[in-house]
């Protein structure tokens, strides 16, 4: 009798030592799992036709970074005619203010390069990622079907360091073809 309590003293322990190790770990899983992605994809723009899930979704750092490598799309079909995107963007550096400007520019002919578009995004004070979800693009914004577009994720306009003659930095950046 006495063995059997100590095999079972023995293996309640076991069971609470991994009950609080996964706990502590699923805890702090938000942190680590954004930090590996963001060493993963740092400086870079993610799109999808699906939506990412949040990084508290994951049990691991190395699932999540799993997840948006297979849930990454460098094409995006359109839908009733318009295109609907889903981005994360990995900040290279912490913006100063909580605005930043999300540009696109058709890089389909590079030597014809064009704006085509400036969206305007809020990012959290020591945010290294950006979560742009749902963003529409159609054609009468001037969006193409099989045009490359650059979106970028740059500093903004009421930032102090900004420059006067419109130099931004760029935190992000990644290339999405719309088909």
């Amino acid at each position: 009798m006495r063995q059997q309590e100590m095999v079972m003293g023995a293996a309640f322990w076991f069971l609470v030592s991994v009950f609080l190790a996964f706990s502590a770990g699923h805890a702090r899983g938000d942190t680590l799992a954004g930090d590996e992605a963001w060493q993963q994809f740092r400086g870079q723009v993610l799109f999808s036709d699906v939506l990412f899930a949040p990084s508290a979704e994951f049990p691991s750092a190395g699932a999540r970074t799993a997840s948006l490598r297979r849930n990454g799309r460098n094409t995006v079909q359109s839908t009733d005619g318009f295109w609907r995107l889903h981005c994360v963007a990995f900040l290279d550096q912490e913006p100063k203010t909580t605005t930043v400007v999300v540009r696109a520019t058709d890089v389909t002919e590079p030597a014809k390069r064009h704006e085509v578009r400036v969206f305007h995004a809020t990012v959290g004070s020591g945010q290294k990622e950006l979560a742009v979800d749902d963003l529409v693009l159609t054609d009468s914004m001037g969006f193409q079907r099989g045009h490359r577009y650059e979106i970028t994720v740059e500093q903004s306009d009421e930032d102090p360091g900004a420059s006067a003659a419109g130099k931004r930095d760029v935190y992000a950046k990644g290339v999405v073809t719309l088909r």
